[in-house]
């Protein structure tokens, strides 16, 4: 399955689904030495892409999504839980716009944990992302050793994919 990722850091999206069978089509990241890393390990030739000025319709249609906005403004790594939210869900209505305009099959976000307690609030009537609602059918904090990750590290995965039973 041909799968696009935004936000796409230095490519662990890449390399997990690449070594899963799928192949990348289309990478989007702002930081100049995240896309040199993933441009050398994948022989990409990705340039900086501001997500937040993407048109969504340079995005090439795929079987799947994958991003991983910023999650600094989430964590409560920074300042100790006080980054800025507002200016964080920038990033997640952005993904969601994409999301949004290609509805691929399936599409899948990662973040902090503290992000599904966020999603599921602005997702909520009234919310700032209710209008995007419908577009989730998971909102799930995995331990991701659980998945082959070698450490301890609790995730939010959000979006619209399979799950087992």
């Amino acid at each position: 399955m041909k799968f696009a990722d935004l936000y796409a850091g230095a490519g662990g999206w890449t390399l997990g689904l690449s070594l899963a069978g799928h192949e990348p089509c289309f990478s989007a990241e702002i930081w100049p030495t995240a896309n040199a890393v993933r441009n050398w390990n994948f022989g990409h030739h990705d340039g900086k892409v501001d997500v937040r000025a993407l048109d969504p319709s340079s995005v090439p249609s795929v079987g799947l999504l994958v991003g991983s906005p910023p999650c600094t403004q989430f964590s409560y790594s920074n300042k100790g839980g006080g980054g800025d939210i507002e200016d964080g869900l920038v990033d997640v209505r952005k993904f969601l716009e994409v999301v949004r305009f290609l509805n691929p099959p399936h599409w899948v976000m990662e973040n902090v944990p503290r992000l599904c307690g966020i999603l599921e609030n602005e997702l909520s009537p009234g919310g700032r992302l209710s209008g995007f609602a419908d577009l989730f059918s998971s909102i799930d904090e995995f331990d991701m050793s659980d998945w082959g990750v070698p450490q301890r590290r609790r995730r939010c995965i959000a979006g619209r994919y399979p799950r087992e039973s």
